[in-house]
């Protein structure tokens, strides 16, 4: 009897202990998550801050202030005297220069800092990119500095290029290639430039305007998430309606601006993920002509994309909605992935391959006819599944009450529905990447 008594408190004292220790351990990890949580509050409001900053300096200078996108990638030298643009949809390259900050140069003098301003903006990898350009300093550092200079340099006597650089997702992968290009350089007459550059935010500002929109209508999103949003289509907003007012005067009359285009194929622009593509379309089970057509329609295969969602790299990834759900239910990991990791090509063709299979295999798994099952994996891929489900429920919300009714439909009937009933940008969505399904169906 005294010895069970003895285990009976020694067992007391042990689970005391143990739970003391967790206690401890709860604590710990209590004040852990508030110090980081307060930490990257801390770096975000930073950031913002930052950005801003920027964007305002890119206005004063500039009229506007052009920023990298979806299917753009932009950067400015270190004085915001020269601008690159590299348009990964119309396949372009572009240059202007601010000749006021230049002082007197000759026009052969443009040509060599044309020159440069390409090579040094583009002959860097993707991950490198990111670190010079502040629109892409998302973790906490020291504020990122642009490598690009508005001095004009004597030419080399050879073109060296780096490996997997921004050059080579365009296409450009050696001197002799390169030198090409720069002989395609064509100057854009000023006023033709003016025009364009107000055309093309206006047409940038309503894309972004329309995507974080229909963002919104996302059931799965926490309010803070949705509020932040709603404060971005105002400010967006915002900035149109101040475009709209002043478009004869937005844009600064001293600039000279060069382009270049490119001339490749849609196949072209594929090519250099399609090893990476088969790769995960085999892991996944997921048609490779599927994957490339949502990565041209995301991204137009810019490994820089940028959205204002946001969403990050080849196939858009958001890392709050499809790459948590990547990361819970293929991982195992109870965060969200971080844009550092979604701009390496290969991860984020990996996380877009991965959610396009849980849509299909999961969330979309009752759906019979596999036809009907794609169409509704493109649209949620866009829209989300509580979005594709009201469509079907005539605004109501429920998952099997949707897909009870997409069984009793012919595949033209659910395409018919998506087309008609979600949301514009998701129509337009599902009509190109069956289009690009299509077209890559037909070349791979």
């Amino acid at each position: 009897m005294a010895l069970k008594r003895m285990l009976s408190l020694a067992l007391v004292i042990c689970a005391s202990s143990a739970s003391s220790a967790a206690y401890e351990v709860q604590n710990d990890f209590a004040d852990f998550k508030k110090k980081y949580q307060s930490k990257h509050k801390e770096y975000t409001d930073d950031y913002t801050q930052h950005y801003e900053a920027y964007k305002k300096e890119l206005i004063e200078k500039w009229g506007v202030a052009e920023l990298s996108s979806d299917t753009e990638y932009v950067t400015y030298s270190d004085d915001k005297s020269v601008k690159i643009i590299a348009n990964f949809e119309n396949d372009t390259i572009e240059v202007s220069i601010q000749r006021d900050a230049q002082g007197r140069i000759t026009a052969d003098d443009e040509k060599v800092m044309v020159r440069d301003a390409i090579i040094e903006a583009l002959n860097v990898a993707p991950k490198m990119a990111a670190k010079q350009n502040i629109e892409f300093a998302f973790t906490p550092a020291k504020t990122p500095q642009t490598t690009l200079s508005s001095k004009i340099k004597k030419p080399a006597k050879k073109i060296s290029l780096k490996q997997d650089t921004l050059l080579a997702h365009l296409g450009i992968e050696d001197g002799k290639e390169l030198k090409a290009v720069l002989s395609m350089v064509e100057e854009v007459p000023a006023e033709k430039q003016q025009a364009i550059v107000v055309a093309r935010t206006e047409k940038r500002l309503l894309q972004q305007i329309a995507q974080v929109d229909q963002f919104i209508e996302r059931e799965e999103l926490p309010l803070k998430q949705i509020k932040r949003a709603q404060g971005q289509v105002a400010e967006l907003n915002s900035q149109l309606n101040e475009l709209s007012q002043k478009q004869d005067t937005v844009t600064k009359k001293n600039i000279k601006s060069y382009k270049i285009q490119l001339k490749r194929d849609r196949f072209n622009k594929a090519e250099k993920y399609l090893s990476q593509v088969a790769m995960q379309a085999n892991q996944w089970q997921v048609d490779q002509e599927v994957l490339l057509a949502i990565m041209e329609t995301e991204s137009h295969f810019n490994p820089m994309a940028k959205s204002h969602i946001p969403a990050y790299g080849l196939m858009q990834i958001v890392p709050s909605t499809a790459g948590a759900d990547v990361n819970k239910k293929i991982f195992s990991i109870n965060k969200n992935p971080t844009p550092e990791l979604l701009f390496n090509g290969t991860k984020n063709i990996e996380y877009g391959s991965a959610y396009f299979n849980i849509l299909m295999s999961r969330y979309l798994k009752e759906v019979e006819n596999p036809t009907s099952r794609m169409y509704c994996a493109i649209a949620a891929y866009n829209t989300g599944i509580g979005n594709l489900a009201r469509a079907f429920n005539n605004g109501e919300r429920g998952r099997m009450k949707a897909i009870n009714k997409i069984n009793k439909m012919t595949p033209e009937q659910v395409f018919e529905v998506i087309k008609t009933k979600t949301h514009t940008e998701t129509q337009r969505y599902l009509i190109k990447v069956v289009n690009s399904k299509n077209y890559f169906a037909e070349h791979i």
